[in-house]
């Protein structure tokens, strides 16, 4: 069973740290993870309350537990940066927007190329969504090919 047990001065550096502004709501979450954990509440308890995975909850109480504070910030990205800026994300929100069409991931795609920027479609629909902006595929309609003198 995994508890916390705070000295004094563990606990005015979390008293400290939770007054921050600037912490992540992630590394708030693992400050109250160590909280709950000090005031006697069990991992199950602790992840319940939450709304969290037990195992996500005892990972991060043992981080705690062997890296004390340090290990419970967020860590850097590692990979490649966007390459799209977002005044590039902003021209094409603009031009969707005028509604003169209708645009498909493939267009999109093919808009920013022109632009300079390589993309794939599941990135886009990505930077869509985070726009405020959606699309779907036409209907698919048989009714043009009905008779007119069955429906009588």
């Amino acid at each position: 069973m995994y508890h916390i047990h705070l000295t004094n001065v563990h606990q005015a550096e979390l008293l400290r740290r939770t007054r921050l502004r600037s912490l992540s709501p992630a590394t708030r979450t693992r400050l109250e993870m160590v909280h709950l954990s000090e005031a006697g509440w069990g991992v199950p308890r602790i992840a319940a309350h939450l709304h969290l995975h037990e195992q996500t909850v005892r990972h991060w109480i043992k981080a705690f537990l062997l890296g004390d504070f340090d290990a419970l910030s967020d860590k850097p990205h590692l990979g490649k940066r966007a390459t799209v800026s977002a005044a590039t994300l902003a021209a094409l929100a603009d031009e969707i927007g005028k509604g003169e069409r209708t645009w498909t991931l493939v267009q999109a795609q093919a808009w920013l190329f022109s632009k300079g920027v390589s993309l794939q479609r599941t990135q886009i629909r990505h930077y869509l969504r985070r726009l405020g902006l959606r699309y779907k595929r036409t209907a698919r309609t048989v009714r043009h090919k009905q008779n007119a003198f069955h429906s009588l």
